[in-house]
């Protein structure tokens, strides 16, 4: 879920599927998010100031840099917390996010199935350059 990224509670997204990109990624909430139903996800999100009732959609809230991606095995699985925010199956792949900084407003943005280019404005440039 982007929004655990956002709060600063989820440093590793898992996938089916590997990656060689490292580097700049915006984090994106799907147009029709998921519903925090988890009560512990629901906590985490309520602790980081967001309503998990009313988290919207369609939108780009983070910023961060994709460091690594790795293949998921059964000895090297991250501890809890951070085991309750993703799949940690063998077979799947952990990409580790890093220098992740919340946008203080969600950015509307249309998202596309795996990795895509996306434009920020002129004013996200400059605010990652000096923030």
């Amino acid at each position: 879920m982007a929004w655990l990224v956002a709060v600063g509670a989820k440093r590793i997204e898992t996938r089916p599927h590997s990656t060689r990109y490292r580097g700049p990624l915006a984090i994106h909430a799907a147009a029709a998010p998921a519903a925090a139903t988890d009560p512990y996800h629901r906590r985490v999100l309520s602790e980081g100031g967001l309503n998990p009732d009313r988290l919207p959609g369609g939108v780009v809230v983070a910023l961060c840099r994709l460091a690594d991606c790795r293949g998921i095995t059964a000895a090297q699985c991250p501890c809890y917390p951070e085991y309750a925010f993703g799949r940690f199956v063998p077979g799947w792949y952990a990409w580790h996010l890093a220098d992740v900084r919340a946008l203080d407003t969600p950015v509307p943005a249309r998202g596309h199935a795996g990795l895509w280019r996306w434009q920020p404005g002129k004013h996200l440039l400059e605010e990652s350059q000096h923030g």
